[in-house]
């Protein structure tokens, strides 16, 4: 995965969603009020496209569960402290995150130690504790092999950062990996039932529904290589 770029802003531009995000930045409203649902949910529909359903920490595919349980709409600095509740909407502070790497940041300050809160969520306030999606190429900063295996990548620029965001979101601890792949082989197995069985139908519209399985589980089965 590249530096991404910040299409959450064609979302957050809109009319229709400034008062809401206002309200939220000035604390009238909470994050699950109904009013920013729509808002969130065409967030959810850039990144994905963006991020060709990728995780920008562990580089991996993030399973389709169920939406909003498998996907989180992450913040690179979490909008639950208040010195970053401005940066909730800001579209290079948002990323679509799996499960197990959400879980594992939490509420972790990624701002250096000592280190002023940023006026602005700009290139200028790197390095981060972490290489920042959108302003870092991961995949330069951080090598994924199969396993999945991470490693340092030498020469980045961003050998601290990298060493620190492995460490944190232990990905290389033997528990996630198991954990990881065991879902991996129940989506593969769920996608080669639902694409048998409208194989079996085979009309027109079953036809049309297995053309994005089969490129669903495609991906899936080059993720458990």
């Amino acid at each position: 995965m590249g530096t991404l770029k910040p299409v959450a802003r064609a979302a957050l531009n809109r009319k229709a969603f400034r008062k809401p995000i206002s309200e939220y930045i000035s604390g009238r409203i909470q994050w699950n009020d109904a009013s920013l649902k729509e808002v969130k949910k065409l967030i959810r529909a850039l990144l994905r496209v963006e991020q060709a359903e990728t995780c920008p920490y562990c580089q991996r595919l993030i399973i389709p569960e169920r939406r909003n349980v498998s996907e989180h709409i992450e913040h690179f600095l979490d909008k639950s402290k208040d010195k970053y509740r401005k940066f909730a909407f800001s579209a290079t502070n948002l990323v679509l995150s799996c499960q197990g790497c959400n879980v594992e940041k939490g509420t972790r300050d990624l701002i250096g130690h000592g280190k002023a809160p940023p006026t602005y969520l700009t290139a200028a306030e790197a390095p981060f504790r972490w290489p920042h999606p959108y302003f870092d190429d991961m995949a330069s900063c951080i090598q994924k092999d199969p396993g999945p295996v991470y490693s340092v990548i030498p020469g980045s620029g961003r050998e601290l950062e990298a060493t620190q965001l492995i460490g944190d979101l232990k990905l290389n601890e033997i528990q996630n990996l198991e954990t990881r792949h065991g879902k991996l082989f129940m989506r593969q197995t769920r996608l080669m039932r639902i694409l048998a069985r409208l194989a079996r139908k085979n009309d027109e519209r079953s036809r049309g529904r297995m053309v994005p399985l089969v490129l669903e589980l495609d991906k899936v089965t080059r993720e458990l290589q």
